[in-house]
């Protein structure tokens, strides 16, 4: 498949993705700062993202590598009052393969509300119009709310890879889930 570029904006019931703007980074940062110890857990970037420039880097990041078609990175936006409440992306793509992985977090405060499911739900519906045969969620082992989102939005379990990734000093198991086109 010839890469393609995805919609800067996708509406879903309760929710916008929303292309990362720089006029956002210092909310976006001030958001993250607040809910650090929490999204630190599993989240690398967070111990790195120590100002507001380290949030303008990545928005523009981001919108080099849409440009280059490598990663699309949205913000989610509550529709009612156009509140941020975190990222989703699509990035280790293989426009060869027609696979892509999602990525995601939210603010603790919109945690347990069903936001990640939608924008998980929202982005997948996108990607697989646009040709995706697979999407894959790969998480920490110890990041229960994480896979808990990919069993609810019907991505199946594959493998444990054990030991994996380093986080926090520790060794820990990745996840790997994923729905393909026809079992959406």
């Amino acid at each position: 498949m010839t890469p393609v570029s995805l919609p800067e904006e996708i509406q879903g019931p309760r929710i916008t993705l929303r292309k990362h703007a720089l006029s956002q980074a210092a909310s976006m940062f001030q958001y993250v700062d607040q809910d650090r110890e929490r999204l630190g857990q599993f989240l690398p970037w967070v111990k790195f993202t120590k100002g507001i420039d380290d949030e303008r880097d990545y928005i523009e990041m981001t919108h080099n590598q849409w440009d280059e078609r490598r990663m699309f990175d949205y913000g989610i936006f509550r529709k009612e009052g156009n509140l941020y409440m975190g990222n989703i992306g699509v990035h280790t793509i293989s426009w060869d393969n027609l696979r892509c992985e999602l990525g995601y977090w939210i603010l603790g405060g919109f945690e347990g509300q069903g936001y990640v499911s939608e924008a998980v739900q929202t982005l997948e519906n996108v990607l697989f119009k646009t040709g995706f045969y697979r999407i894959e969620i790969q998480c920490s082992g110890l990041n229960k709310k994480s896979s808990a989102v990919a069993e609810r939005c019907g991505y199946k379990f594959e493998a444990r890879l054990r030991e994996h990734a380093v986080e926090n000093g520790l060794r820990r198991d990745t996840l790997i889930y994923a729905k393909l086109l026809h079992e959406r």
